[in-house]
């Protein structure tokens, strides 16, 4: 059996459009991995988040205690 081992045009363009498929694929998760970042930084501000904390702490014991005085 012998095989065919000439290099065509169509082969080459073949080969250019799947490595730049996969060069802008390989950009587009990069972008998308950036953007995910960012957007964590933003919402895991710890400084943020604590005072929130301290915030819902401090109206569940204002809660707790309109309730006791219900009773």
């Amino acid at each position: 059996m012998k095989l065919n081992t000439n290099i065509s045009v169509e082969h080459i363009i073949t080969i250019i459009t799947l490595v730049g498929g996969m060069a802008m694929a390989f950009g587009f998760i990069k972008a998308e991995v950036n953007y995910v970042e960012d957007i964590l930084e933003l919402k895991a501000d710890k400084e943020i988040i604590e005072y929130k904390f301290d915030v819902i702490h401090a109206e569940l014991i204002e809660i707790k205690e309109i309730l006791k005085e219900m009773k």
